[in-house]
């Protein structure tokens, strides 16, 4: 048999031309099945122990910790920097590799989690630097954007439509947040100078905030906008 392109001679097997590439079809003639050059891969493939891999980073992350403050002990006599290292270790650890214990975790549940436990690693920075800022400005900054985060994962994962209205109020809720953040800054800290910067992402963040929301009122925009992006 050989190529209708090119007339290299082909074996029976040759499903396409070597040379050229041409694709080998001849109706009258019947290809034989032939045994494949090389044996298919009959090594089963390897599955990770999800609970194993959990077991062995919380190890590793414990050693770490362990290490940090043993350093710390020898050379300073006392534990000084160690416990924030430790702390911001063990803050990750909740973050990221915590919701992994549970095979399906629900962001609603552990978003709030992760922003109680930022709460009070930044309560343990208050009390061992004596800063008495926790209250006054971090406890609800955090507690401010912990909500609206929580809001906006709690709708998007139970509400099946409305997404622009969604980021629309997120983005105003976020603008404003702003404002108290800085308003937090100046009463804690009492600044001498004033400076309302946070106007800058209040106003962008409403104004995309507005133009979302009547995106998700106008349908026939929504339409046009979604056949122009392909969304």
């Amino acid at each position: 048999m050989f190529c209708v392109k090119c007339g290299v001679e082909l074996a029976a097997s040759e499903a396409k031309c070597p040379l050229c590439g041409t694709v080998v079809y001849h109706p009258d003639i019947t290809q034989p099945v032939e045994r494949p050059t090389f044996p298919p891969n009959a090594q089963p493939k390897m599955k990770v122990n999800r609970l194993g891999a959990l077991l062995i980073i919380t190890a590793i992350y414990l050693m770490l910790i362990l290490q940090l403050l043993v350093c710390d002990i020898s050379i300073f006599g006392s534990l000084t920097w160690s416990l924030y290292a430790a702390g911001g270790m063990l803050l990750v650890y909740i973050i990221t590799i915590l919701p992994s214990w549970f095979r399906r975790p629900n962001p609603v549940i552990f978003v709030p989690c992760d922003f109680a436990a930022i709460a009070l690693y930044l309560l343990f920075i208050d009390l061992q630097t004596g800063g008495n800022w926790f209250l006054s400005f971090a406890f609800p900054t955090v507690g401010v954007l912990g909500l609206i985060v929580t809001a906006v994962i709690t709708l998007f994962r139970y509400v099946k439509r409305g997404y622009f209205y969604i980021l629309g109020g997120a983005l105003i809720a976020t603008g404003l947040s702003v404002v108290l953040i800085e308003f937090l800054l100046n009463l804690t800290f009492t600044f001498k100078k004033f400076y309302f910067w946070s106007s800058y992402p209040l106003i962008g963040c409403t104004l995309i905030g507005i133009a979302l929301i009547v995106i998700g009122i106008c349908r026939p925009l929504r339409e046009s906008l979604a056949k122009k992006f392909f969304v």
